[in-house]
């Protein structure tokens, strides 16, 4: 057999390896159905681009194994402005319902992704309050232009939550703390648990419903028998959630987001493979986030697929640049 027909066999050999892993691939993706599990995570300290990056990654593995709820325990007093509202858009369109449990306290920044949560719980005792901006040294914003739009934030995920708008825009104007107790009677929460297992035990009794006001639609979590009262789009029916596995989720990579400055110009056309990321994250970097959690069968078989396809792709690279090498160089005649 020839060079080049060697070459070609080699090829269609590597090709149909790539298919058959791509194949496997797609069959592993179609495996995941909803599990009777909770994904649990811990945030404590400063708000930053890091816990963002933590909660996305918790959403997108969450979706990913197909958990019937997330669980964010929270411990801060704070922290940056775009980063506490970058958690929020990520709440706000988080397929899987997300319940946010007060550990001590959850002081500015924490009350505003508290008001973001499907299920708002805090523990006996805990605190909210104190949503004032500030400065970088502490000082506060008195500005109105930035008191008003942090106000509108606060009010409008309150809302969005069928939760007491009035108490909410308090934590903003008037600095208001709540204790636990506080929180619950005057309807900022949904109710009180003193840890994950007790949380999810006190849920099983609710459905998180999101229905229709007029054009809008909003969310609020129900007593079971209390959801013929409202015209449903999509209800999430927790019956049985205390019997589901939590299994707690660590960060093991921060640094995937990459910066939105890369996705613009010029810096996209430089480095066009930035493009690819969003692709890349799905494909390789959320399966091998979730096999940190536990390790399931469709997530070992996605991630072979990959490794094979890449495997492939190396090979078709190999054996192009071999052919490149072997071909003779043809000769000038004077």
């Amino acid at each position: 057999m020839t060079s080049s027909r060697l070459t070609f066999t080699a090829l269609l050999i590597t090709v149909a390896w790539i298919a058959l892993s791509t194949t496997l691939f797609f069959y592993a993706t179609s495996m995941r159905e909803p599990t009777e599990e909770i994904l649990f995570i811990r945030i404590s300290g400063e708000l930053t681009d890091s816990t963002k990056n933590f909660v996305e990654n918790t959403l997108n593995v969450a979706e990913y194994r197909g958990s019937r709820l997330v669980i964010i325990s929270l411990d801060t007093l704070g922290g940056y402005v775009d980063s506490t509202e970058g958690m929020m858009t990520l709440l706000d369109k988080s397929e899987i319902p997300v319940a946010i449990l007060v550990d001590s306290e959850a002081i500015s920044g924490g009350t505003y992704m508290l008001m973001a949560s499907h299920g708002a719980v805090m523990k006996s005792g805990s605190q909210i309050g104190s949503c004032q901006p500030v400065t970088a040294t502490g000082e506060p914003i008195t500005e109105t232009k930035y008191v008003n739009y942090l106000t509108g934030l606060m009010k409008r995920h309150t809302w969005l939550h069928s939760r007491n708008e009035t108490t909410a825009e308090l934590f903003v104007t008037e600095n208001l703390n709540l204790h636990a107790e506080e929180a619950l009677e005057l309807g900022v929460i949904d109710f009180i648990a003193e840890s994950p297992e007790d949380l999810a035990s006190k849920l099983d009794s609710y459905v998180l419903v999101k229905y229709r006001d007029g054009e809008a639609s909003r969310f609020i979590l129900l007593d079971r028998d209390e959801v013929g009262g409202f015209d449903v789009i999509q209800s999430w029916d927790f019956e049985d959630i205390d019997e589901a596995t939590i299994r707690e989720f660590r960060s093991t990579i921060e640094f995937i987001a990459v910066p939105s400055y890369l996705f613009e110009f010029p810096v996209g056309l430089v480095m066009p493979v930035v493009f690819l990321f969003p692709y890349l994250y799905s494909a390789f970097v959320v399966p091998f986030l979730s096999l940190t959690v536990t390790a399931t069968l469709e997530v070992i078989l996605a991630l072979i697929s990959i490794v094979n396809a890449v495997i492939g792709v190396g090979c078709i690279v190999l054996l192009l640049s071999k052919k490149e090498k072997s071909e003779p160089k043809t000769s000038k005649t004077e």
